[in-house]
């Protein structure tokens, strides 16, 4: 059965998930959304269209299908420096207080995060039953695999063997945590968009959130901010991937620490605590909601209030430019020899280091692991990557990628739906192909 790109009812059935999970799907990341309407329907016996019907009325459970199309591939610490300077400056200052710190990873995917966190903390003297660590996430799947806390060895591939040794035990080609690390994390399905407020009690010290603003659009980032906000402590701290600094700046006030860069609540409210990482508030939250993100007076145009301090330090700023630019180089060509030399999981490791630390490399890193991820089989994480490398190329994260990468990704795209039997979708990649570069390799599939 293929599916037919003239779908009645597909842009309503986008605008709903829009309206359920937050994720703004457009002819860039739609590939994932119509395969899997394509497979639930084929199971149930329906036609695409009523199947979506179905969805939209209510009429069969949606949590199979969002659980389909979001992403929950992740891996053990991968925000490693965001987690060790939180430890540090915010959590190891609140226990001093005598204060419990609260932790959120939202979203958490498979658990890696959290887990890493927990991990990090016991590799930093401090036991992590003295910390609350919350993880939520919309996928049911991905909580009943946190929940379980057995992993393939991909899953580890920037972790170091003793780090591994000291908190897994092998079981074959599983690894399972131990029951400590386990126990220090409580896992929760949950909607953030929908249901933050009745599952979540406000007065969060730290929240993770990284690699999910980035499939929002505007509006919802917006929302989704303003649900971060009632939910931080008075002086908590949002911490988010490189790639969403941009979009969390516009609203929220930030500050640099050990070379991390850390968000939190109006500077002119909480500009005395916020001298001491770590201060918090003693009194329980307020239970009257603050009025959403999207009504505040926007702050998009206040100068980055960083700005004075950096044009007195530019002179200095140069030489360390320029040594920042080797060490891309050297990452980029290190990570193109590991994929020439089937090396894939350092060519993964590479990629995702540029990912997290050169947000302009971005995009590019990603296309790289989107071609790892082909090669190796791994198909769908492959189209992921590859429309999140187009989609990353409208930010600020994407400035490198140029019209030949462009042509790159959507032929990726277009191999894994050629391979799904979705010959329609295939065809508008392969047309971007040609008109990006008229003589790629991939333009055989059509001869």
């Amino acid at each position: 059965m293929v599916l037919n790109q003239s779908l009645s009812f597909k842009s309503a059935l986008f605008d709903w998930l829009q309206l359920q999970t937050g994720l703004h799907i457009t002819s860039v990341n739609e590939g994932p959304v119509l395969l899997a309407l394509k497979v639930f329907s084929a199971e149930s016996g329906e036609s695409q269209d009523q199947y979506a019907a179905s969805l939209i009325g209510g009429v069969c459970n949606p949590q199979p299908f969002f659980d389909a199309v979001t992403t929950h591939e992740s891996f053990f610490l991968r925000h490693r420096r965001h987690m060790e300077v939180a430890i540090e400056q915010l959590i190891r200052p609140l226990l001093k207080k005598g204060i419990r710190p609260r932790v959120l990873s939202a979203p958490c995917a498979q658990g890696e995060e959290p887990y890493s966190f927990a991990m990090l903390l016991q590799e930093h003297g401090i036991n992590p039953e003295l910390v609350e660590i919350c993880a939520v996430d919309i996928a049911r799947s991905s909580i009943e695999q946190a929940k379980r806390g057995r992993y393939r060895k991909y899953a580890l591939r920037q972790v170091p063997q003793p780090f591994v040794d000291h908190h897994f035990h092998r079981q074959g080609e599983v690894y399972q945590i131990f029951p400590p690390i386990q126990r220090a994390v409580q896992f929760q399905r949950m909607n953030l968009l929908t249901e933050a407020y009745l599952k979540l009690v406000p007065g969060f010290h730290l929240i993770f959130c990284h690699n999910m603003l980035i499939y929002f659009d505007h509006n919802t980032r917006l929302q989704m901010l303003g649900v971060f906000e009632q939910l931080l402590a008075p002086q908590g701290h949002l911490l988010v991937d490189t790639t969403e600094v941009p979009h969390v700046s516009e609203v929220f006030d930030g500050r640099s620490l050990n070379g991390v860069r850390l968000f939190h609540k109006s500077a002119a409210t909480h500009a005395a605590t916020l001298s001491e990482p770590g201060s918090a508030s003693h009194e329980s939250p307020a239970t009257t909601p603050k009025p959403p993100l999207q009504r505040r007076e926007p702050v998009a145009n206040r100068p980055p209030p960083a700005a004075s301090k950096r044009s007195e330090r530019a002179p200095a700023a140069v030489p360390a430019a320029k040594a920042k630019r080797v060490t891309v180089d050297e990452k980029r060509r290190s990570a193109e020899a590991a994929y020439q030399n089937k090396q894939f999981d350092e060519a993964i490791r590479l990629y995702d280091q540029l990912i997290d630390n050169h947000p302009l490399w971005g995009s590019w890193a990603r296309l790289g692991k989107a071609k790892v991820l082909i090669d190796s089989g791994a198909e769908m994480e492959a189209l992921e990557e590859a429309e999140a490398a187009l989609s990353n190329k409208k930010m600020v994260a994407g400035v490198y990628l140029t019209r030949e990468n462009e042509a790159d990704a959507h032929a990726v795209i277009a191999l894994v739906l050629m391979n799904k039997g979705m010959s329609a979708q295939m065809s508008d990649h392969l047309r971007q192909v040609r008109r990006l570069n008229p003589e790629h390799e991939v333009l055989r599939l059509q001869n």
